[in-house]
């Protein structure tokens, strides 16, 4: 009996951290790519004036770089991205924002649409409402994301806006679990709903 219940804990221990490691896991590989992208940046911006700490330095530096979200796109068509990669934008920026970065919101309508069923909003993608369609960031956030069989591969740019140089680039790996499908593929069109048959390879 003893021997059971020793097997059983030896068992669960080593699921243990599988499980573990699933919850939070686009946060996590968000919280990766930023920290990535922060120092690369901060070896570039932050300087090296005796006058100043280190700390205070790259504090300065955060805040005098504007940086633009965009969604990353689907490495095999550019055209494609899915709620994964939007929530991916969404997880980076909220690290940034945190870090002292400045940050642009490229979907910030011209006036808040009022709706009595399902409320109010100011952000769109509807291109003739938005209150400005040309970004004023030193930066612009681009990447890309390929889905395998078991995983969805993130690479996140940071892009000087007239160059087109890249500033700082960063990769995370987020493994796919039964509650990240739903998120690899947009809704059927017209029909509010997301297919209830999914295939992990894309």
């Amino acid at each position: 009996m003893s021997r059971f219940i020793v097997v059983i804990l030896v068992f669960a221990a080593l699921l243990f951290p599988l499980t573990a490691a699933a919850i939070g896991t686009v946060p996590k590989a968000a919280n990766s790519i930023a920290e990535q992208l922060d120092a690369q940046l901060m070896m570039r911006y932050a300087g090296n004036d005796p006058d100043i700490d280190k700390k205070q330095s790259a504090a300065l530096a955060r805040a005098r770089i504007m940086i633009m979200g965009t969604t990353p796109a689907n490495l095999n068509n550019l055209e494609k991205s899915s709620p994964l990669g939007r929530q991916m934008t969404e997880e980076i920026s909220r690290w940034l924002i945190n870090a002292g970065y400045r940050y642009q919101e490229l979907r910030k309508g011209r006036y808040i649409r009022f709706d009595r069923r399902t409320g109010e909003f100011i952000l769109t993608r509807n291109v003739r409402k938005l209150a400005r369609t040309v970004g004023t960031s030193q930066a612009v956030l681009a990447g890309t994301y390929v889905v395998s069989s078991e995983q969805v591969r993130f690479s996140i740019s940071l892009l000087h806006t007239t160059s087109n140089e890249v500033l700082a680039k960063g990769t995370a790996t987020v493994p796919i679990t039964d509650d990240l499908l739903p998120l690899l593929e947009d809704p059927l069109p017209g029909s509010g709903y997301m297919p209830t048959v999914y295939t992990r390879l894309q």
